[in-house]
């Protein structure tokens, strides 16, 4: 090996990746302020006091599924996480962020140092993710997506190891993990769709492909991850709040308006193909190929299951993308020479747009902040305040609903203005 491949392939050159990484989202988790639902869940939704203790999270979120959707695990977080002082959640949010670049390259090449690769993943996740700031950078959004993606690549890692080495697990860590499974399960529907697949997809190679048994704890595994989807889905705030409804029409505009948004990731649906193609004609090892195959598989379920929610955002293409990139990264080495060079242009290019309109919005908002501060210290309980705006997703003030213009009674205005201690915002 040259200088260069060698030392790509160092720790020490991964490990200057990753911290460059976790440093550039620790500054931008630095610069992004409370918004929006941030407010609204600094309040418990058993009683609407403020949060001031972890006791009260267990009522509050008792509410919350009677009222809001079954994401208690998620939200439960984003409430403890609100109790703290901010830079708390900036750290181990970058932390996290992190984390998930590291994990998509371990599913992709066994956790073997590759600086270029990890670099890819990132400038992949920069350019390509949809509202950016609203799924890495808020609060609200961090947890239920970020975090989310997180807890699912951990949790297929032990299906990856099963199905390419057959490793046998102790009885303690089956245990540990059937309950990590379950809430795995709880956390998100689209993510549990997409992991129920690719484990369908595994048990399904492992018994027709390679002609041998799965082992216990994959079927439990699966069973508990299904028991936390249910417990998740069964919540009686899920079936208003959540489905679509079941019309032909619906569900077709539906399926017409979420494959435009898959197909925003045209990039690394080519990529894709270009890499299979090479990978069929170097003979690529086959069980490699087939692994490609399963996380593009999960990619195009969790995406597709967006079919029947009643909405859907930027946000929740969150795992599409993931294990899209996942399927790529599998495929990448053969080409990253080729390939890589111009993704990390692009999102050096990219980096400098969003890190401005990032500490540009985050300029705009403490001065709101600051303004409402000294209004309220001088008696005012009505405020009203300038709403800004966000040039780009990198902003998680972009698309969300920071303060209507119209109704000083809307929700946004109200929790934002108990939060500082007035009756409420209005925006102008």
């Amino acid at each position: 090996m040259t200088a260069l491949p060698r030392f790509n392939r160092s720790r020490l050159a991964a490990c200057l990746v990753l911290t460059a990484i976790f440093l550039l989202m620790l500054f931008c988790n630095h610069e992004t302020d409370l918004i929006a639902d941030d407010y609204r869940y600094c309040f418990s939704y058993a009683d609407d006091n403020r949060m001031e203790s972890i006791t009260q999270i267990i009522p509050s979120m008792a509410a919350h599924r009677q009222t809001m959707n079954g994401r208690v695990i998620a939200h439960a977080l984003v409430q403890f996480f609100l109790m703290l002082p901010k830079p708390v959640f900036d750290f181990v949010n970058a932390l996290l962020s992190a984390a998930l670049v590291w994990l998509i390259c371990r599913l992709a090449d066994d956790g073997k140092p590759n600086a270029l690769l990890l670099l890819t993943v990132f400038g992949c996740l920069w350019i390509l993710q949809p509202q950016f700031g609203q799924v890495f950078l808020w609060l609200t959004g961090s947890v239920n997506y970020l975090w989310c993606g997180v807890l699912c690549l951990l949790w297929l890692l032990p299906w990856r190891a099963a199905y390419l080495e057959g490793r046998e697990r102790s009885r303690a860590w089956q245990i540990a993990y059937v309950l990590f499974s379950f809430v795995v399960g709880a956390y998100s529907e689209n993510a549990t769709v997409a992991l129920v697949a690719m484990a369908l997809a595994f048990l399904g190679l492992i018994r027709f492909e390679q002609k041998r048994r799965s082992a216990g704890w994959m079927f439990l595994s699966l069973a508990a991850v299904l028991a936390g989807f249910f417990y998740m889905m069964l919540a009686p705030a899920e079936s208003v709040n959540k489905s679509a409804e079941m019309r032909i029409s619906v569900l077709f505009s539906n399926f017409i308006e979420n494959a435009g948004f898959y197909l925003r990731f045209w990039p690394l649906l080519l990529s894709f193909a270009l890499f299979y193609v090479l990978a069929v004609k170097k003979r690529v090892d086959l069980r490699v190929r087939l692994l490609s195959l399963v996380y593009l598989f999960g990619s195009a379920a969790g995406h597709g299951v967006l079919t029947i929610a009643m909405y859907t955002a930027g946000r929740s293409t969150y795992i599409g993308l993931v294990l899209l990139i996942a399927a790529n990264a599998v495929l990448f080495v053969p080409l990253f020479e080729t390939e890589a060079p111009l993704c990390l242009l692009v999102t050096a290019y990219r980096v400098v747009i969003g890190v401005k309109d990032i500490v540009r919005t985050h300029a705009l908002l403490q001065y709101n902040e600051e303004f409402i501060a000294a209004c309220v210290a001088e008696g005012e309980r009505v405020v009203q305040v300038p709403r800004p705006y966000a040039e780009t997703g990198y902003s998680a003030l972009e698309g969300l609903a920071y303060l209507n213009m119209e109704d000083p009674a809307d929700w946004p205005n109200v929790y934002m203005g108990r939060f500082f201690g007035a009756d409420t915002i209005i925006g102008y």
